[in-house]
């Protein structure tokens, strides 16, 4: 039986070998987009951002120079770059700067509020203006993730965190509005998706997908960059590289891929497959354990039809562990508050206000936990594209048929002035109808202009094959036109 090395990969422990190595190498080209059914993950990171470090820009430090631009062109590796653990994605995944959450302004009927701080950022998935007593209520506004999935329904909607957030910061609302409370734990998420005797399907039971010519060329692209690679490393590291070829190439067919009657893309998990890695989190190393414990959960969930909608909430202002990292606690962060100060309380609200050599000194340890949730998103990236999708005969993963929409809970301003310039990253299978690879400036970025974010909602809602949506957002304003439609520019 011929093993691809994607599924090589998988026995040697997940993303350890294949994901990070790929994503450092360069993102395999496919000759032909993704064909499985595409699934919705909504991701979360709190602390706002610098929209001045957060873009990518081009070699010479500048900005994009258009509004339209192959991310290919351009770099997230430049000093205090929050974006530097996404530069082996740049093909998955799509900048949109200047979008803005619009809706949190307009107070069109009593009992809004039209700030937007830490309890309005329910606005973000459900398009819906948020309320005054800020406790959560979206009055009767889904979010997207439960629109999804009461529209393409599976066994379970997944909402998970990795520590909790209480409602008043839920990501996902039922139909009524009402916050879901997110699973910390990945073991009980991993039960929300899988029974305990839940089994894959015996493949005489469900038509199996010959992924050979997918996977060639992944192969082809891979073997290549290796090449390439060996010839700029010596020593030690080119014996690394060196031993895997050598490994590869002593699989059955040479480790290429499985052709007529070798492995096929199949649901691998069975009910008994609890992951090992509870949600306890004690320190901030925790945190990236507990996140790829998640997403592996999510990805299997996809990947076997358990789910086809998804939310991972990873951290919010209040756990401190930001505060915890070798990068923030500088000197001159230290000299300033101690040794027991908290990273958003202290730090992310003085840094707003700060100017000249102060806020110098706050910046470097401010960009350097944003950073820290850039690299988390890229473990999620990890995750999901390590597992192949059983309903994908062109060999492409779980990655490659799942819209990933990373947000955060503010703009680019000071505290409750934030409802503008979120960031916004979005990944992974939009192939099809979702422009991937490009930086996309949507508005004059100093200007009063506004780009609602319901239009990315809208977007999202097609892509995943609601495509008679062209709203999605507060009943208020559904015949206002600035709020209908799809995102344009985002749009293939």
């Amino acid at each position: 039986m011929a093993f691809s090395r994607r599924r090589f990969a998988a026995m040697l422990g997940g993303a350890a070998l294949s994901a990070p190595l790929l994503s450092r190498l360069g993102r395999p080209a496919r000759a032909q987009v993704p064909q499985g059914p595409v699934r919705f993950l909504g991701i979360r990171t709190p602390h706002g951002v610098d929209r001045d470090y957060w873009i990518p820009r081009r070699s010479d430090g500048s900005e994009p120079g258009d509004a339209d631009v192959a991310l290919s062109e351009l770099t997230f590796d430049y000093d205090m770059g929050i974006l530097q653990p996404l530069m082996g994605w740049r093909d998955q995944i799509t900048i949109l700067d200047g979008i803005d959450t619009q809706v949190t302004k307009e107070g069109t009927r009593p009992g809004r509020r039209t700030n937007h701080g830490h309890n309005e950022q329910g606005c973000l998935l459900t398009g819906a203006q948020p309320p005054q007593d800020r406790e959560g209520n979206f009055d009767n506004h889904p979010s997207l993730d439960f629109f999804i999935h009461a529209q393409l329904p599976t066994p379970a909607l997944l909402t998970a965190a990795v520590t909790g957030s209480g409602s008043w910061k839920a990501m996902s609302y039922d139909m009524s509005g009402q916050p879901r409370s997110p699973e910390t734990n990945p073991q009980t998420v991993f039960r929300t998706a899988f029974p305990e005797d839940f089994v894959p399907p015996e493949p005489d039971e469900t038509p199996m997908i010959d992924f050979g010519p997918g996977e060639a060329r992944i192969m082809s692209f891979a073997d290549r960059a290796l090449q390439r690679m060996r010839l700029r490393v010596s020593g030690a590291e080119r014996e690394k590289i060196d031993s895997h070829i050598a490994a590869m190439a002593a699989l059955p067919g040479g480790g290429m891929g499985p052709g007529p009657g070798g492995m096929v893309g199949a649901c691998m998990t069975r009910g008994t497959d609890l992951p090992g890695r509870n949600g306890n989190v004690s320190t901030y190393t925790d945190v990236a354990e507990v996140t790829r414990a998640h997403a592996r959960v999510i990805a299997q969930a996809f990947a076997c039809g358990r789910s086809r909608s998804a939310t991972l909430q990873i951290l919010n202002d209040f756990p401190n562990f930001f505060s915890d990292l070798p990068d923030v606690r500088t000197g001159g962060i230290l000299g300033r508050y101690g040794d027991t100060f908290r990273f958003h309380e202290n730090l992310v609200h003085d840094y707003w206000n700060a100017s000249g050599s102060d806020k110098d000194t706050l910046r470097v340890g401010y960009l350097a936990g944003l950073r820290w949730s850039a690299s988390h998103f890229a473990a999620v990236l990890e995750e999901l594209d390590a597992i192949t999708d059983p309903q994908d005969p062109t060999g492409g993963s779980i990655l490659d048929n799942t819209i990933v929409f990373w947000h955060n809970e503010f703009g680019h301003d000071g505290h409750d002035r934030q409802e503008t310039r979120h960031p916004t990253v979005i990944a992974g299978g939009g192939g099809r109808t979702l422009r991937l690879g490009r930086y996309l400036r949507l508005r004059n970025i100093n200007s009063s202009e506004r780009v609602p974010h319901n239009l990315l909602l809208t977007s999202i809602a097609q892509a995943v094959g609601l495509t008679d949506v062209d709203y999605y957002g507060d009943r208020d304003l559904v015949d206002r036109p600035e709020y209908r439609g799809p995102l344009v520019p985002l749009m293939v």
